[in-house]
């Protein structure tokens, strides 16, 4: 065979053999030095491990690796730079691994790929890739922190109405953080000798672009274009072109091929700023709001439409409740009106621009049928304190609580307060300045007189069994109250507070007159039985003497301004009882402050009379 060759091919037979014969010695050779260890030329993270076991390869990444992970990395975004180091994002490797995969180059993939990676590795070497682990949360936290430096929304074109004024401010494309780019690329870069990479972006689209604008512009210049009349019975009312603009408001839909535009609202408004617009493209629709259209009209129709819903309420007297029952209302169908008139000024001009107001039903909040369900049919308990009719503005004071606090409905389970029920005592709700304890101290204050309607409340949720959570006695005593049995309140100061633990509704009931007022619960009668001691006073402190110097008086003079009081406690037990067995026990424990004596002390002095001259009788 050879013998009818020509002789350049018996040469290039003999060349190709020897060549393949050195590399199967090379790699013979080759396998047996580096027998149980790395090849020569394998890096792991720009770590030499070539001609290392597999033992001392993981020994050294475990010294030589965390120093270079330890150099931070900077992430850049034009002006901006985040330096992060490698615990920020709880950076971590497997040694044994990256020994395992530096020791399987050249030893894989069969004989042809094992002699290239072999051969790759001797004349250039082999880099085996560093998979680090993180702490997932840290991570997330640290590409959370950059995206916030990086991030900007996508700013939609907008039409703006100013009066009668229309345009368009443009719209801005936006800008992204690639979460999952920046990750692989911080991690790599930790073992790499780059250190610093630009965050990887991507630009986030706006949704209605400057021609989505300009096309609901028109259409808006056109709805402002005339006046507007709108029709009830022989009523009419007309709205100018600056009212119609204020009750313009914009809904970004999606186009289809369809209808020209998605969404009930729009396609029932057949708003041509969609017409022509690509399948799947967002455009801008005006319409007339119906919450703007209500603050807009309503005031102007005022009672000339309909009549009011009225809710079931609750009348009390002598003790016994009724309920006045609820009625539908016939109101202005305003979410047909704004549509009515969106579809109008949309398509007609001039004198053609006229709606026809419907109307519908208006249910009440609360229905008889809700109010009879509540449980509100009987008085549960009630108390009255009397005052002196002669402080007009402390009446007034106490009339106006009385009036914010009936009708007060508690829920079952929740907590009354009383603060909270009444708000805050102003002179815009009709609150007076009239005499209050303020320190320790008689002080004119607006709202004086809070505490008296305080302490009947207090005396009716004593009687009625029900849990106190707060209650404060008054900083001194007052005779004319319960003893023990006084509650104060002020805003933002002390609260009066119970619980009702019953399954039904509570109502609070109030009247008063000129000199008395009285409060009242109704519900359903929890059944429970109040029995109470008043303890003695105990721990009594005299009152302090107040001693004022009064050059009006004679010196040695003194008149008594104030009596004072002196300091006590009390304490008041409550047993409350249901079926004969004890439901609760509270105790309420007053103490009260000494009030100071006042006495004026006389400092004037008395020049003290000449004797008289008896003249001597003449002879």
């Amino acid at each position: 065979m050879f013998a009818s060759w020509e002789p350049w091919q018996r040469w290039t037979t003999i060349v190709a053999v020897s060549i393949a014969g050195i590399l199967v010695l090379g790699a013979a050779f080759d396998g047996i030095a580096s027998a149980g260890r790395v090849h020569p030329g394998v890096t792991v993270g720009g770590v030499a491990v070539g001609g290392k076991t597999p033992s001392d390869a993981t020994k050294l990444l475990a010294t030589e690796l965390p120093k270079k992970a330890s150099t931070p990395v900077v992430v850049t975004h034009k002006p901006k730079n985040w330096t992060v180091k490698p615990e920020q994002v709880g950076l971590s490797f497997d040694y044994p691994s990256l020994a395992a995969s530096a020791m399987a180059v050249g030893r894989s993939g069969g004989l042809g790929r094992s002699l290239s990676q072999r051969a790759t590795a001797w004349v250039s070497g082999v880099r085996v890739d560093v998979a680090a682990a993180t702490d997932p949360a840290k991570l997330k936290s640290t590409i959370d922190a950059i995206a916030q430096g990086v991030d900007v929304a996508p700013r939609d074109a907008v039409v703006e109405i100013d009066g009668t004024s229309v345009s368009v401010k443009p719209s801005a494309e936006g800008v992204a953080l690639k979460r999952d780019a920046t990750a692989d690329k911080l991690l790599a870069a930790f073992t790499s000798s780059q250190r610093t990479f630009a965050a990887p972006v991507e630009v986030s689209a706006v949704k209605i672009t400057d021609e989505a604008a300009a096309a609901a512009k028109t259409v808006v210049e056109r709805m402002i274009s005339d006046p507007v009349t709108i029709t009830y019975d022989k009523k009419t009312w007309q709205f100018s072109p600056g009212e119609i603009a204020g009750m313009i408001a914009f809904e970004s839909v999606q186009a289809s091929a369809t209808s020209g535009a998605t969404g009930d609202a729009s396609a029932a408004a057949g708003d041509s700023s969609a017409m022509g617009s690509p399948t799947g493209a967002w455009v801008l629709q005006p319409l007339i709001s119906a919450s703007e259209a209500s603050k807009t009209i309503a005031p102007k129709l005022g009672a000339g439409v309909g009549r009011p819903a009225q809710d079931a309420t609750f009348k009390t007297a002598n003790g016994a409740v009724t309920i006045i029952p609820s009625r539908t209302g016939v109101g202005p169908d305003i979410d047909s009106l704004a549509l009515s008139l969106t579809r109008t000024l949309k398509d007609a001009t001039g004198a053609a621009r006229t709606v026809e107001l419907r109307t519908r039903l208006a249910a009440p909040k609360r229905t008889t049928e809700a109010a009879r369900a509540m449980g509100i049919k009987e008085r549960i308990s009630t108390f009255t304190t009397t005052y002196g009719s002669g402080n007009r503005a402390r009446v007034s004071n106490i009339h106006t609580l009385g009036d914010a606090l009936n009708g007060e409905l508690i829920a079952p389970g929740a907590t009354f307060s009383f603060n909270g029920a009444i708000g805050e005592r102003t002179a815009a709700k009709g609150y007076q300045e009239a005499a209050a304890i303020v320190n320790g101290k008689l002080v004119p204050q607006l709202g004086g007189g809070i505490c008296q309607v305080g302490t009947t409340v207090f005396n009716t949720v004593f009687l009625s069994g029900f849990p106190v959570i707060e209650r404060r006695n008054h900083s001194f005593y007052i005779s004319h109250y319960p003893k023990g049995r006084d509650a104060t309140v002020s805003w933002g100061g002390p609260d009066l507070k119970f619980k009702n633990d019953s399954e039904k509704w509570l109502l609070v009931s109030v009247s008063y007159t000129n000199s008395s007022i009285t409060v009242s619960l109704y519900g359903t009668d929890p059944g429970y039985k109040v029995s109470s001691t008043t303890g003695p006073f105990t721990n009594e402190r005299p009152a302090p003497v107040e001693q004022t110097p009064d050059p009006t008086l004679v010196k040695g003079v003194k008149v008594v301004v104030e009596s004072g009081q002196t300091g006590k406690t009390c304490v008041v037990k409550r047993t409350v009882s249901k079926n004969g067995a004890v439901v609760r026990t509270d105790s309420f424990r007053s103490v009260y402050k000494p009030v100071a004596q006042v006495v004026r002390v006389g400092t004037k002095v008395v020049a003290p009379k000449a004797p008289a001259v008896t003249p001597t009788p003449k002879p």
